[in-house]
């Protein structure tokens, strides 16, 4: 059984004292540092987990995994922690202990733990950091504030004759749009909870204030960042926050990390690369590696599978400037994905909710119904707040109430975490499972004449993705290629003892299906054959290397005899 429960959302010292818990009962499997110190001095703390016994970390290809670039989004922090709670409860079962064997899982559960723990203790929301920027100045406006005291920032409804909603007659929880034609009635301004900054400066409706606290660490990367002006909360330059870039700095000095699980919420959705252009611009071998993962997403999970670029916006001229995940694979060719945790629409019965699409007042209203339903019948109503009258001291009579935003739309109930974690998690083994896997195939050693030896040997690739990770690797020349090194003796003709010998194919790039239905076979390979002359005496020790940084080190020591 994993080592802990599962029903609440872990503020910072609950997470620290999580981790080291694992790391201490786990010393053979786990080792906990830390990427860096966010400006509050919290740790950015990364678990590290492999079998140790059986290779430095740094020797394996490596499974990358992160929550909680956003601060809100604290679902994403609970996955990476159970995952790691999950790995390590089963590393003696041997599925699990085959898998530490060969690969190393780098988890870095919380990128922003200064906005978490505003987040979660407090009633503010924020996207990632509580740092100001990129004004200072609060403007005229409606400012979020829990103004009834109950730990929550809710909605306030108000009657008014200019409002432009009313209380939907099927249920008199829900808010439904006043129709053009209705003059008559009851209607209502709906607004977040919260104080007027500066009433006197508003001349006409009321509206939201500016958040003072506006930076994503998710547009602050380089791959098509832009300024503050075209893409909200970039930051002033790349990579300029101390998370972020302890993030790029720590992929950056490990090039044996294979593939990247970024986690969020919300959606129910796993977002496919690339998401700065169609996918059918892509190389297709990359195409089949995101389409691949995201079919094993949709099994495990019942999230979407689905394309940044084509199905994730409604607006196709909308492109997300700065992303984690986009600089990773359009700058280093590394495959990736964006895991939207927390499917609360699909869950409630909603259909087709991506690709993203305008949609009827009818069909958001049949939508809000079933959301309600669903929390009716699975909360027992406990996601949502009774309106509730209270004296504002400057708008006068209002109504208080909704949805719970931070643990029923933003993030999983607490009732209901621990089964999110848990299937997220075994899709993210299986995941792990694709990585690539060098292997000594075949290994001959033959006497030609005295103190001369003729090598032959196999090396290949047991892994789904091939060793080079992505067509985009090749074409960015990011890809490592593998390298065969021999000590103990010497080649011929001064041949160099170190070689690269390129790249081999995964399953995923040596097979597929033919339009006929029958599989045929690309040019591609995963299997290669060396052969080298050696000198060297008759009893002398030899070892022969094989590594790649994405896909491993295979090593093989033997004598000339």
């Amino acid at each position: 059984m994993p080592a802990f429960v599962y029903d609440h959302y872990y503020d910072f010292a609950q997470l620290t004292d999580s981790l080291k818990k694992l790391a201490a009962n786990y010393p053979d499997f786990a080792k906990l540092s830390s990427i860096g110190i966010s400006p509050e001095g919290r740790e950015i703390w990364l678990l590290t987990l492999t079998d140790f016994s059986q290779g430095a970390p740094e020797e394996k290809p490596a499974f990358y995994i992160d929550g909680n670039f956003h601060a809100g989004e604290v679902t994403s922090s609970m996955v990476a922690l159970y995952t790691a709670d999950y790995i390590l409860d089963n590393s003696a079962q041997r599925e699990v202990a085959n898998l530490l064997k060969n690969t190393t899982f780098y988890i870095i559960p919380r990128v922003s733990p200064d906005g978490a723990e505003v987040y979660l203790k407090t009633p503010a929301s924020l996207r990632s950091v509580p740092r100001i920027y990129p004004e200072a100045e609060q403007k005229p406006g409606l400012v979020p504030e829990d103004i009834n005291g109950d730990g929550q920032i809710l909605q306030m409804r108000q009657k008014s004759p200019y409002g432009d909603w009313k209380v939907s007659s099927l249920d008199d929880r829900l808010m439904v749009p006043r129709q053009p034609d209705e003059l008559e009635g009851e209607f209502y301004r709906v607004y977040q909870e919260g104080m007027i900054h500066e009433p006197e400066a508003i001349s006409g409706d009321l509206h939201r204030s500016n958040s003072l606290w506006g930076m994503d660490l998710n547009r602050n990367y380089p791959m098509n960042w832009d300024v503050e002006a075209k893409q909200s909360g970039a930051g002033p330059y790349p990579l300029s926050e101390p998370e972020s870039k302890a993030v790029a700095d720590f992929i950056i000095t490990h090039p044996n990390i294979s593939f990247v699980s970024t986690l969020h919420t919300t959606g129910g959705a796993l977002l496919r690369l690339p998401g700065v252009k169609p996918e059918k611009e892509a190389p297709p071998l990359d195409i089949q590696i995101f389409k691949a993962i995201g079919k094993m997403a949709e099994e495990e999970t019942d999230y979407y599978s689905i394309n940044v670029f084509n199905e994730f916006f409604s607006d196709p001229n909308l492109v997300l400037s700065g992303a984690f995940d986009d600089w990773l694979y359009g700058n280093l060719g590394l495959p990736a994905y964006t895991l939207e945790l927390w499917d609360l629409a699909h869950r409630a019965g909603v259909k087709n909710v991506y690709p993203r699409k305008e949609k009827s007042e009818k069909e958001i209203f049949e939508e809000a119904v079933k959301i309600m339903q669903f929390n009716d019948r699975v909360l027992q109503g406990k996601g949502f707040v009774p309106w509730t009258e209270f004296e504002h001291p400057q708008l006068g009579l209002v109504e208080i109430g909704g949805y719970l935003n931070k643990t029923f739309i933003q993030n999983c109930p607490p009732e209901l975490l621990a089964a999110e974690c848990h299937k997220v998690a075994v899709f993210l083994i299986r995941n792990a499972k694709t990585l690539p896997q060098l292997v000594l195939d075949s290994f001959k050693l033959q006497a030609v004449d005295e103190n001369l030896w003729q090598l032959q040997f196999v090396v290949g690739n047991l892994g789904f993705l091939p060793t080079h990770l992505t067509q985009e690797a090749i074409n960015l020349k990011r890809a490592k290629e593998i390298q065969v090194e021999i000590s103990g003796a010497r080649r011929v003709d001064n041949q160099p003892n170190k070689e690269k010998v390129g790249h081999l194919a995964g399953r995923v790039g040596r097979s597929f299906y033919h339009y006929s239905g029958y599989p045929t076979r690309s040019s591609a390979d995963s299997t290669r054959k060396v052969t080298w002359m050696l000198k060297g005496q008759k009893g002398d020790q030899c070892v022969l290397k094989i590594s790649c940084p994405t896909a491993g080190l295979v090593e093989k020591t033997f004598t000339l005899q």
